[in-house]
């Protein structure tokens, strides 16, 4: 039997069947009864025939089109991450519904091993947001100085609401948070920021603070058997990216050896998304040595020190002593 001389309908059946697997097909021939041998081969000749090389621009009008519809990098239907003045004030928002929500014997439990108590963990924020305040506003700086140590700086702050009622603590971190989300808002974004001993934009500061109180009401939720507070997508997306920008400095900043290399995170999630992070001379761009695949959540769980990097479910496919290195250094910035 020739191939040409079959209707259209005989033809689409033989291409159909040549396009199965030969599990397939035996499945096929199982359900509908044996296929004959000569038509077997009628598809088989009728598949060459009909064989045609693809046009010369239709890989490149394939890839355009795919990153039309959707960045490189990026899941279908990602997230677009919020601006870090929005990510903070989002937390703000969040932690002081926690805090109304405390039974007065929450305040009494234990929640940080350096800080203390639910109350005193507060107080302690109180605290950072003076210190933020005086980084914020150059008008305003802080009695504190700037190289000094995240927990003993806000030591005095713990001490001063020692007798305070904790209703009266929680307000005056609400208010003295507002108060650096609206000094944030004023200004030049990019104007240099203190933070302890690192100095970003008011953005990179933000973000810092996003990080800190996530942290700790995660703290507070573990101490008052309360559900882990859960950010929403835009400001996970958020944090994620910046920490993937961010990982070249972090290792800088350990006095980890820089290698020339470039490493490429898969973050799965919701929020997730491939980057490529480049270390070493910038400008550069090495090829990919290490591939690390990891949830996006639970590296910023380890980026805020509130998950062990050894507990960090990740796929390191490449050099293994570099992915140590990297991932070591991931919670370089937290300080707590």
């Amino acid at each position: 039997m020739s191939a040409t001389n079959l209707d259209p309908e005989e033809q689409a059946a033989l291409l159909a069947l040549d396009a199965l697997e030969a599990d397939e097909q035996a499945d096929a021939e199982l359900r509908h009864g044996a296929f004959p041998a000569e038509l077997a081969a009628a598809a088989a000749a009728l598949a060459d025939a009909t064989e045609l090389p693809p046009p010369a621009e239709l890989r490149g009008r394939v890839l355009g089109e795919a990153r039309r519809r959707r960045p490189p990098g990026r899941p279908v239907h990602a997230p677009t991450p919020c601006s870090p003045q929005e990510a903070y004030e989002r937390t703000v928002a969040d932690f002081a519904a926690l805090l109304a929500g405390l039974e007065a014997e929450d305040w009494q439990q234990p929640a940080h091993e350096d800080h203390g108590t639910v109350k005193d963990l507060v107080a302690h924020l109180v605290g950072v947001e003076r210190l933020s305040l005086g980084w914020l506003d150059p008008e305003h700086p802080s009695d504190e100085g700037v190289d000094v140590d995240h927990l003993t700086a806000t030591r005095p702050a713990i001490d001063e609401f020692h007798d305070t009622d904790p209703i009266g603590v929680a307000a005056r971190w609400e208010r003295a948070a507002w108060a650096v989300a609206e000094v944030a808002r004023r200004g030049d974004p990019g104007r240099p920021v203190h933070f302890h001993d690192l100095v970003g934009d008011v953005g990179a500061l933000l973000v810092m603070r996003t990080f800190e109180l996530w942290a700790h009401g995660m703290d507070i939720a573990l101490a008052t058997g309360r559900p882990l507070p859960a950010l929403d997508d835009e400001r996970m997306a958020m944090m994620s990216g910046r920490l993937m920008a961010a990982l070249p400095l972090a290792l800088a900043f350990r006095g980890t050896p820089v290698p020339q290399a470039r490493v490429r995170f898969v973050l799965t999630g919701r929020a997730g998304g491939t980057y490529d992070v480049p270390f070493g001379a910038p400008g550069t761009q090495p090829p990919v040595t290490l591939t690390l695949v990891t949830d996006a959540v639970a590296i910023c769980r380890v980026a805020a020190r509130r998950l062990p990097v050894a507990d960090l479910p990740v796929t390191a496919d490449g050099d293994h002593a570099l992915a140590g290195a990297v991932l070591a250094a991931v919670d370089a910035f937290a300080r707590d």
